[in-house]
């Protein structure tokens, strides 16, 4: 009873074969797909200036996005910016948005931060490319839920 029998390991290494490459391929993709954002910090971990002049830098301006249902609202603090409205085929003025964020760098160089808030029901590309409109003059970017 002693028959020699081969290891049948060629279907092992088929799967193998196909594996590997698509792990590998959907590892690059993810990391690709990956959105950088600077999360909200709390005043005990924020360092620097003492806190009277951060009281002054925020009075002084504090940049808001708000994406709403039919309309995105630029705001300082509670002063309003700019509101860009959707247009009839339901697309929101992201280029308008840009320039107004590009006015607000000349007039704010030294300004890094933005916080942009939506809610719930507002489709992610829409996020996205809100995201990308004020990335390019403000790259500290939080987000937040109205």
């Amino acid at each position: 009873m002693s028959s020699d029998k081969e290891l049948q390991i060629i279907t092992f290494l088929n799967l193998m074969v196909i594996l590997i490459p698509f792990l590998l391929m959907t590892a690059v993709f993810a990391k690709m797909a990956v959105i950088e954002l600077t999360p909200p910090t709390t005043s005990s971990q924020q360092s620097g200036a003492p806190p009277q002049e951060k009281k002054d830098r925020q009075a002084k301006f504090r940049l808001t996005i708000a994406i709403l249902d039919d309309e995105i609202n630029v705001l300082n603090g509670e002063t309003p910016l700019g509101v860009f409205k959707k247009d009839a085929n339901g697309a929101y003025d992201f280029t308008g948005l840009s320039a107004l964020l590009a006015q607000l760098k000349q007039q704010y160089p030294d300004e890094k931060d933005a916080v942009i808030l939506s809610r719930p029901n507002i489709p992610y590309m829409i996020l996205v490319e809100t995201i990308d409109a004020a990335r390019g003059q403000f790259p500290g970017i939080s987000l937040s839920e109205l």
